[in-house]
């Protein structure tokens, strides 16, 4: 599926600081790894966004994740929330859709770590959400999101821990369609099994 410019959709996708990102890995892959992983998937994130969307816009505080987005095509917001914020990756995600609201009436929030991901899914996920004002995919394990959907401008992002209930909660409308590869993350070595089983290609 190709670039469609004519698409109403922003995607905003949020990293880390690649130093400190998938922790829960470092038991089984060195920092390198992590990294070169991140990054990874940081593009196949990306290259995914960009097949059914005309804006996509990766918002970090990290130098190499702004060089893998300009390379991806992506704009690249810098993450300027204070050090210490008590939920900076919510903070990061209103500052990126303020940015993006006035060029893309309807937003998403897209996880960096989908290496399973196919462009059939999110765009079939893009295509439930227009039935709604604010939508979210839950993570295969049902706790966490793996994308939250605005088409009413108001995005609201609650990512964290149970995020999935918290949108719930909040009146998003859970998408329960068949898209395994969207709801893989990737945070601990069984997900990265899971997405093996996928077909991912991880860059390790």
């Amino acid at each position: 599926m190709g670039r469609q410019a004519g698409t109403d959709f922003g995607v905003i996708i949020a990293v880390k600081n690649l130093a400190t990102a998938k922790s829960r890995l470092a038991p089984s892959l060195p920092a390198p790894e992590r990294e070169r992983l991140v990054l990874g998937m940081l593009t196949h994130a990306i290259s995914v966004a960009f097949s059914a969307a005309r804006t996509v816009a990766v918002i970090s505080p990290d130098p190499a994740a702004k060089a893998a987005a300009g390379e991806a095509g992506a704009r690249f917001i810098f993450d300027d929330t204070p050090e210490g914020h008590p939920d900076p990756l919510n903070n990061a995600l209103r500052s990126a859709a303020t940015q993006l609201r006035a060029a893309s009436p309807n937003l998403v929030v897209l996880q960096a770590d989908l290496p399973a991901v196919t462009a059939q899914e999110f765009a079939a996920a893009m295509q439930a959400a227009r039935s709604h004002a604010r939508s979210f995919v839950a993570d295969r394990h049902g706790t966490g999101t793996a994308a939250l959907f605005s088409t009413d401008g108001e995005l609201n992002p609650l990512f964290g821990i149970d995020s999935a209930r918290r949108h719930r909660d909040s009146g998003a409308v859970e998408l329960t369609g068949d898209w395994p590869g969207l709801r893989c993350d990737v945070d601990t070595p069984e997900d990265l099994s899971a997405a093996r089983e996928l077909g991912a290609a991880l860059p390790l």
